[in-house]
């Protein structure tokens, strides 16, 4: 079952992502930018385990994880823009785009159904399958904006599939918020630049 908390961070997922993917799309931010909100995040972040500062205290009272607000407050923020940062700074914007997009649709998607579903997922113990196919049909469905429907299928599916497997790096757990929209983008960027692939 879903926790009021986790449907809660899921639509500001959803919400932000679609801000981000208008806001590049008419132009109106950039790698620049996104890079600058990244360094601030990681700042206040590391002022808020010492200081209640107003405004951002009650933002991530509402939004953070009981263990992210005492270790590492605003970490799902933080490495969303991350995500998005280095998304816009290694593919073509329509690619970047689209893999915002699938990080903003299909990974909430994916955790809004996922409790819900029978089939587990094989290599995660408390991921079902039917959330990553939900996932990645809705992250598919935004990709479709910027991207061939082909490219959007391919890249939505491999993404949400990765997304299912903790990745660990000497211990550390890599954020999907990384993942997804790097997997994504470097999938889309494949089959146009190496496969020739209409994208």
């Amino acid at each position: 079952m879903i926790t009021e908390l986790e449907i809660k961070r899921q639509l500001m997922h959803i919400f932000s992502g679609i801000l981000i993917v208008l806001l590049l799309y008419f132009d109106l931010i950039n790698s620049l930018i996104l890079f600058i909100l990244v360094v601030v995040g990681f700042i206040l972040s590391f002022l808020s385990k010492k200081i209640k500062i107003p405004v951002i205290y009650s933002f991530l009272k509402t939004f953070d994880r009981e263990e992210d607000l005492k270790k590492f407050p605003g970490k799902g923020s933080i490495f969303y823009v991350l995500g998005a940062f280095l998304a816009t700074l290694f593919f073509q914007k329509d690619i970047a785009m689209a893999s915002i997009i699938i990080l903003a649709l299909g990974d909430s998607v994916s955790r809004i159904v996922g409790p819900y579903g029978y089939l587990k997922h094989p290599f995660h113990s408390e991921k079902f399958l039917e959330g990553i196919i939900a996932g990645a049909f809705t992250g598919f469905v935004g990709a479709m904006f910027f991207v061939s429907w082909q490219s959007a299928a391919i890249a939505s599916t491999i993404s949400m599939l990765i997304e299912g497997i903790d990745l660990r790096v000497k211990g550390f757990k890599i954020d999907d918020n990384l993942t997804i929209p790097l997997v994504a983008g470097f999938v889309m960027w494949l089959l146009r630049n190496i496969f020739l692939f209409a994208v």
